[in-house]
């Protein structure tokens, strides 16, 4: 049925109407065809003229668009490497109402025609670092003004010289992703994963703090799901460490509705449901338990129940969910929300992370599972040989009791059996490894989970609510039990404000729902629009 109406569809007549939007759509359904049957868009002499002319001198949807289209057509790499070129001369111009069309146009071609872009790739990724990224924001901080809002706006507000920072990262990472594997560069591939890195860390900023709020969030959306793409290639993944999962994990609990919600509904589960990028990544989404809207968390517990837990690498082997307790331990033990100097409020923060992800894995069958993983930690240590690694190891003892402890209690309230797991555990060898034999030897007897917190939780209102253990039955092992408490004066920085979530409930009332935050990159995420949908069935 395609294929009958594809004469019809690229009309040239139909793209050289006046009415910009009628355009766009046309454009916008060239795309999807192009992208259901590969390399089947029609070549013609007219055709390629008037995409040509789009890429030179149209918006920024026409832009893109029809240089996505031009790296479809068959025998069409000299066009490609025309406009490439055309592009990528013009790039230090200074007239901004094209920098953006242009910028959009180049990072389609960077992605889907990397041998044209190839020969100006070191020199462009230099201009967009240097003179894109970077450029003007000491003089943008001192401009900050105290009205400014953290109110998310489309991509559309945010100027030329925001969109087109946007699409840098965009042109960065698109190019990796067109390359073939014995085409990189070890420094090409090190200089974007390192840009990457910063804006994460940053919060959307190459400098932390530097840049508007709006840019910033755009910008942190952006680099984080470019991070995710390459994260779904083997050779990238290898690249990429266990503080690049932490960062990508904190974007989950980012103030802004809209970005944590893009990026957790849009972007991570859908990635983790269609199998997309490693299981490492999965212990990121139970850092959603203190999401004040439920119905992200349903979603999450939706994914988690109905399609992560049915993954097992091996028949009759831990499924994946259940395999990464201890990959979230590890996360949490290394959460800068974790303090040292207030035990009991750091448990008292942390004890929901571990709860929501019981709530969404442990069963009848897995309790005892969960509960010798949990154990088994106190065998190993954090890897590293440096001082931090020795206060995440500490913490991760803590956090191993910390997960029995509430386990113990899960079984006890539910009448389930609590046994002895038959089978070998291992843990993760990119983040545990085994402690010598000398070190098992002088572990302490005595509990690591502070007395108060037991005694506190004991006396909570909710503990009559679900069976307990004694206070005093706590042990090396870690038992227990222990009712919720959410830490109302946690220090914890990621939480969103009352104003913002407000806000967002607002926009969504209006129709500005979760699920189209991310609308602006619709064209370029049309496969993962099956697997977003099966995610977001609320």
């Amino acid at each position: 049925m395609l294929r009958s109406s594809s004469a019809e569809l690229f009309d040239v007549a139909a793209l050289q109407v006046a009415d910009v939007v009628a355009t766009e759509e046309r454009l916008v359904l060239m795309v999807k065809f192009a992208k259901a049957i590969p390399n089947s868009v029609p070549r013609s002499v007219e055709l390629e003229n008037q995409l040509a002319t789009f890429v030179r001198s149209g918006t920024l949807r026409q832009a893109k668009y029809s240089a996505y289209l031009v790296t479809q057509m068959d025998g069409a790499q000299a066009l490609c490497a025309a406009l490439t070129g055309d592009v990528v001369d013009n790039l230090d111009n200074r007239h901004l109402e094209r920098r953006a069309p242009s910028f959009a146009a180049l990072s389609r071609f960077a992605q889907y025609a990397p041998n044209a872009f190839s020969t100006y790739s070191g020199r462009v990724s230099q201009f967009l670092i240097q003179s894109v990224l970077l450029a003007g924001h000491a003089e943008k901080a001192e401009e900050e003004t105290e009205t400014e809002t953290d109110d998310w706006v489309s991509r559309d507000m945010l100027g030329e010289e925001g969109v087109s920072r946007v699409y840098a990262v965009k042109i960065l990472t698109g190019w990796l992703l067109g390359l073939e594997r014995q085409s990189l560069t070890r420094d090409g591939v090190q200089l974007v994963l390192g840009t990457l890195r910063q804006l994460v860390r940053n919060g959307g900023a190459m400098q932390a703090g530097v840049g508007s709020a709006h840019e910033r969030q755009h910008l942190l959306l952006t680099a984080a799901g470019c991070m995710l793409k390459l994260a779904g290639l083997a050779h990238f993944e290898k690249m990429l460490s266990a503080s690049d999962g932490l960062s990508l994990g904190l974007v989950v609990q980012n103030p802004c509705f809209e970005v944590r919600s893009a990026f957790l509904l849009g972007k991570l589960l859908p990635a983790l449901v269609s199998q997309r990028i490693h299981v490492r990544y999965i212990p990121s989404v139970f850092l959603a338990a203190y999401e004040p809207e439920a119905a992200v968390r349903d979603n999450v517990r939706h994914a988690v129940e109905q399609r992560l837990a049915l993954m097992r690498p091996t028949p009759g082997s831990p499924s994946v969910v259940e395999d990464c307790i201890c990959r979230l331990l590890h996360i949490l033990a290394s959460h800068p929300d974790w303090d040292d100097e207030q035990p009991v409020a750091t448990l008292e923060l942390f004890a929901p992370y571990i709860e929501f992800y019981i709530s969404c894995v442990c069963l009848a069958q897995n309790v005892s599972l969960l509960f010798c993983y949990a154990g088994e930690i106190k065998a190993y240590r954090s890897k590293g040989a440096d001082a931090m690694a020795a206060t995440v190891t500490r913490r991760l003892y803590i956090l191993s009791e910390l997960a029995q402890y509430l386990l113990r209690e899960k079984s006890m309230a539910a009448n389930w059996p609590l046994n002895v797991y038959p089978g070998r555990l291992t843990l993760p060898a990119d983040l545990f490894e085994p402690l010598p034999d000398a070190d098992k030897a002088a572990m302490p007897r005595t509990s690591f989970l502070d007395p108060e917190f037991v005694a506190r939780r004991a006396k909570a209102p909710a503990a009559s609510k679900r069976s307990r253990s004694k206070p005093g039955a706590a042990v090396a092992g870690g038992v227990g039990g222990a009712s919720k408490n959410n830490g109302g004066n946690s220090k914890r920085r990621q939480k969103p404000s009352s104003e913002d979530v407000a806000a967002a409930r607002k926009r969504k009332a209006k129709g500005k729902a979760p699920a189209n935050v991310h609308s602006d990159d619709s064209d370029e995420e049309m496969e993962e629009d099956e697997a977003a949908e099966d995610v977001e069935m609320s």
